[in-house]
This record gives structure tokens, C-alpha cells and sequence, in this order.
């Protein structure tokens, strides 16, 4: 006589595919009906209240999805400092670490800043000063790289550093300066340049210190020692004063 085959219920595997199907079905239908431009949308808007000291505008979001979008026409100024800054595109990511990725589109290059949680932002790439500013006096490109601390309500960063370089920069009143260098580290106000140098319209090579004015970045005051070399010669020499003074 033939040994009867057991037999299982498929039942407990048919519920359990309808249910992966309905929560498949739900993921697609929060990922496609959610208006998430509308959600970015109100996170711009209360990251702009939360900084009294800048502001933010854009002219609209798209590509827009649960994990990021695009923000077009974006535009940052910042209180008591001329001009602003006008990006074509910013394309936001957002994960977990870093927390969000951020690619600023400067009207040919781009520079690419990562948020992480702990209040840490790293950025670099490169910067079109003359896209960026609009119809400001101050004209050309530079790389700018750094990693800064910015606890949440802080005004300025408590540490980090900053390294900026340029192969040429156009001043207001048509001043030119050329294979421009700096980099400083940063702790609350206190700013020590590691180096501060440029070829043109001196060959200047400094360190110093300076104290970053939270109010106002112009009225930065800077004091740096170094050699500047005329000719064959080379000779010490200092400056002193504001970054107003020094740009305008």
C-alpha cells in the first residue's frame, strides 16, 4: 500500500504574498501621489526662517522624489554684505551619512558640499565668482575646499578649515590678482592663516591671525607678516586692516 503523501496548506503563503503586494502597491503609491515638491518646498522654507542672517530664494523645485530635487534659480544673500549668490541649479540628495548631499551648478562649474548630522559640512569644488555675483566688481574663478562645524543655532562655525585658490582675480576698480592662496583654520571668531600669498600685482607670501566680525564679513580685521619680494630682493612687510579695505 502506498504511503500517503502529507500535504500543506499554501495558505499561510498566499496571505503572505498579498501582503507584500499590497505594501509594494503602497511604497509606489506614496512615492508617485506624494507632492513632494511641496514638502522640499516647506524644508527650504523653515531652514530660511532658521537663519536670521541669510536669505533664501528660488524660483522653483522639480525632479523632486523621496530621496531629493532639484532647486532652480537659487539665490543666497547674506545680511550686511553686498551682492549675493545666484546658483542655476542645486540638486539636493539626501541620506544618512552624509545626512545630504548638496551640487551647486555655478554656471559651468560646480562645487559639491556634504551635511553630515553632527552639525559637520565638508565642500569643494570650483567657483565662477562672476556667474555667482551678477554685476559685482569682483570677477574670476577659484577652488575652494574645507570641512567646518556649524552647531544648530551658531552664527559663525565653532572649528574647521578653509583652503582657497585662484589663478586669477579681477578687484573692483579693475585691480588683477593672480595664483592667489589661502588657508586658515577656524575656531569660533579667531581665524589663524596658515597662508596667505599671491604673484600678482605683488609676490607676497604671509601668516597671521584675524577676528571674523559675525555682523558684517568686511569688517573682518586681519593681521599678517611676511616677505614680498621686488626684483632680486626680498624684504618684510605686514598688513593690517579689514577685508572691506583689502577687496574695495
Amino acid at each position: 500500500m502506498a504511503e500517503r503523501r502529507a500535504r500543506f496548506s499554501s495558505l499561510p503563503g498566499r496571505i503572505l504574498a498579498r501582503l507584500v503586494l499590497m505594501a509594494i502597491g503602497l511604497a509606489i503609491g506614496v512615492v508617485l501621489f506624494t507632492p513632494w515638491s511641496k514638502i522640499w518646498a516647506s524644508a527650504l522654507t523653515r531652514l530660511d526662517e532658521s537663519l536670521p542672517g541669510v536669505g533664501l530664494s528660488w524660483s522653483s523645485i522639480d525632479r523632486d522624489g523621496p530621496l531629493g530635487f532639484r532647486v532652480r534659480d537659487f539665490r543666497i544673500s547674506v545680511a550686511q554684505t553686498p551682492g549675493r549668490l545666484h546658483f542655476e541649479h542645486a540638486y539636493v540628495t539626501v541620506g544618512f551619512s552624509p545626512l545630504a548631499t548638496v551640487r551647486l551648478d555655478t554656471g559651468g562649474p560646480q562645487c559639491r558640499l556634504e551635511l553630515f548630522s553632527n552639525g559637520v559640512f565638508d565642500f569643494e569644488g570650483d567657483l565662477d565668482l562672476t556667474y555667482l555675483l551678477g554685476n559685482s566688481d569682483l570677477k574670476g574663478a577659484l577652488h575652494a575646499s574645507g570641512s567646518l562645524f556649524l552647531p544648530d543655532g551658531a552664527r559663525l562655525p565653532k572649528n574647521g578649515w578653509v583652503d582657497v585658490r585662484s589663478a586669477q582675480l579681477v578687484l573692483p576698480g579693475d585691480k588683477v590678482v593672480e595664483d592667489l592662496a589661502f588657508t586658515a583654520e577656524i575656531e569660533n571668531r579667531n581665524m589663524a592663516v596658515r597662508d596667505f600669498s599671491m604673484r600678482l600685482p605683488l609676490a607676497y607670501k604671509s601668516t597671521g591671525t584675524a577676528v571674523i566680525d559675525p555682523d558684517n564679513l568686511f569688517r573682518t580685521r586681519f593681521d599678517l607678516k611676511g616677505d614680498i619680494t621686488v626684483g632680486r630682493d626680498t624684504f618684510p612687510y605686514e598688513m593690517h586692516g579689514t577685508l572691506g579695505d583689502a577687496v574695495w
